[in-house]
């Protein structure tokens, strides 16, 4: 018979893996949106994006987004080009875009390296 111990760690790893704040890599795999543009996304239940997108240099310009994001830069280069001016932001670095006209934006790829980053989207 298993010890309580024992019992209560693997109630707990089942709770952890069962939980709704945890979405799993494997559950959300990494997919082609464009040619230069793959994502892993989940959805929670609480009205949020979470969203691993790589997006490699060259090709057309994205068009406007009016979305709000929150984002994290964890390689390479990415500049958000506003309205009334751009913004380059690199590995470290974190940006927060509101949502809505005021606020439309475009991603490029600044240099040769793929761009990997971490961005919420609030519905």
């Amino acid at each position: 018979m298993p010890s309580l111990h024992r019992r209560r760690n693997r109630a707990q790893s089942d709770a952890m893996e069962n939980s709704p704040y945890l979405f799993p890599a494997a559950d959300h795999p990494l997919r082609a949106v464009t040619d230069r543009l793959r994502v892993r996304e989940a959805i929670s239940g609480f009205g949020i994006a979470l969203r691993y997108q790589e997006r490699a240099p060259g090709g057309p310009e994205a068009a406007w987004c009016e979305t709000g994001h929150s984002i994290f830069v964890l390689a390479g280069r990415i500049r958000y080009s506003f309205d009334d001016h751009s913004v380059d932001a690199g590995p470290g670095d974190m940006l927060h875009i509101p949502a809505g006209a005021a606020h439309r934006h475009k991603p490029s790829v600044v240099g040769d390296e793929v761009v990997r980053y971490v961005l919420t989207e609030f519905a």
